[in-house]
């Protein structure tokens, strides 16, 4: 075998993963619509369905010999499951319930996916329940081979509410958990079930409160593989399993860089309820070492999911003919301190111009000869305190700001210069 065609098995190029995926699709029995979407390295099926590669490809990439083709072979299983009746019947469906975190960057994903393609999202309307600011719990069905995602909740044949079926679904997924933690760390244990609901299972607090954690648990969902828990009291095992959980975000597949823990168990624990909104916050490890890190690993779920929006955003803006420009989340750092990083976003006087959220804004004005000078770099915190008439919060997540008139020099000159 070449140099060449060793460097190929590797890593193939997208397009060619793209066709060698499509061709194990068919193989495996999909029979309808199935385009590659260069630009969006997806594939594009059904009415206005879409599959993203991003995931399947980075797991083929990383993986050899059978374990990339059973990896592969998960994923085309997915897009071939997308098209499966869902069981009329609540006795049929039932057994088969299970819930699922997901980031909730993935239900604005979609939702601006349907926007493009049909000019209008008011028909799409998730059924999802909160876990904590950034993910959501959605209903899904377990086949022998995948899962299928019910993003309208459960059919209204079973004659259930979003409420009701999720409980179901986590009595099953408890009912399909053994004792299998495993320490993988000082004072860190992660689930090894190998079932892809790892993730899902902390909405079983009960499991995790078993645990043999220092104090309360804690716990990390950065994949939808990966379920990491250890102590509130334990600021080592939090800074392992931020650093496990910045290992583990690598394979793709990402949920959530925030560490949660539960609230008060008084309105889960009895009846089995399923955690969320208030039962569930997000925890602020009193270590310095392990709130940077942690800090850290939040910028870099931040610029991947603020890039897929721009991406998206941007390509309805091009079919709209609309002016607004779309900031870009930069993500700098130190090259002797990786974990020293921060976001910047900026602001160009005289530009209709859309903002991620970042921890500093860089002002500029091209033509400025006077004391604030060009370009003014300050932090966000005090430019949204000073400047917060000018910023209009819009409806997206993760959020943005749109800013349409840019701040004269006389509240430039109020702001102070980020160090």
């Amino acid at each position: 075998m070449g140099f060449f065609d060793s460097l190929f098995l590797r890593k193939p190029p997208p397009d060619r993963f793209a066709a060698h995926f499509i061709a194990a699709a068919r193989r495996q029995g999909f029979e309808g619509r199935l385009e590659f979407n260069a630009d969006e390295f997806r594939l594009e099926h059904g009415r206005n369905a879409f599959f993203n590669l991003h995931n399947a490809y980075r797991a083929y990439c990383e993986t050899r010999g059978a374990q990339r083709d059973k990896a592969l072979h998960s994923f085309v299983a997915t897009l071939c499951s997308s098209g499966q009746a869902t069981p009329a019947l609540l006795s049929e469906a039932g057994p088969m319930l299970r819930p699922l975190i997901r980031s909730r960057s993935l239900i604005d994903e979609i939702r601006l996916h349907h926007m493009r393609t049909e000019g209008d999202a008011s028909s799409f309307q998730a059924a999802c329940l909160p876990f904590g600011d950034d993910c959501v719990i959605l209903l899904a069905v377990d086949y022998p081979e995948t899962t299928s995602t019910l993003l309208n909740g459960p059919s209204a044949s079973w004659q259930l509410t979003l409420d009701q079926a999720l409980r179901i679904a986590a009595d099953n997924l408890r009912d399909h958990t053994a004792e299998a933690f495993v320490q993988v760390a000082q004072g860190v244990y992660q689930g090894a079930w190998s079932d892809g609901y790892e993730a899902s299972r902390a909405l079983l607090p009960d499991v995790l409160q078993r645990v043999p954690v220092r104090g309360r648990p804690v716990f990390m969902l950065p994949t939808r593989e990966v379920l990491l828990v250890t102590g509130d009291q334990d600021e080592a095992g939090q800074l392992h399993m931020v650093e496990l959980s910045l290992q583990a975000s690598r394979q793709g597949r990402t949920i959530s860089p925030a560490m949660f823990r539960y609230g008060p168990a008084d309105a889960w624990h009895a009846a089995h309820a399923v955690p969320s909104g208030p039962d569930v916050s997000h925890f602020v490890p009193a270590g310095a070492q392990a709130a940077r890190h942690l800090a850290h690993l939040k910028r870099l779920y931040q610029k991947e999911e603020y890039d897929t929006q721009k991406a998206a955003i941007d390509r309805l803006n091009e079919h709209a003919g609309a002016g607004v420009f779309l900031a870009s989340y930069l993500l700098y750092g130190q090259q002797d301190d990786p974990v020293a990083s921060f976001s910047v976003a900026t602001w160009t006087c005289g530009v209709d111009t859309s903002l991620p959220r970042t921890d500093r804004i860089a002002l500029v004005r091209p033509d400025a000869d006077d004391a604030p000078g060009k370009t003014r770099v300050v932090a966000w915190q005090q430019a949204l305190a000073l400047l917060g008439d000018l910023v209009e919060e819009e409806a997206l997540y993760p959020v943005r700001y749109r800013v349409r008139t840019f701040p004269d020099e006389s509240r430039l000159a109020l702001l102070d210069e980020a160090g």
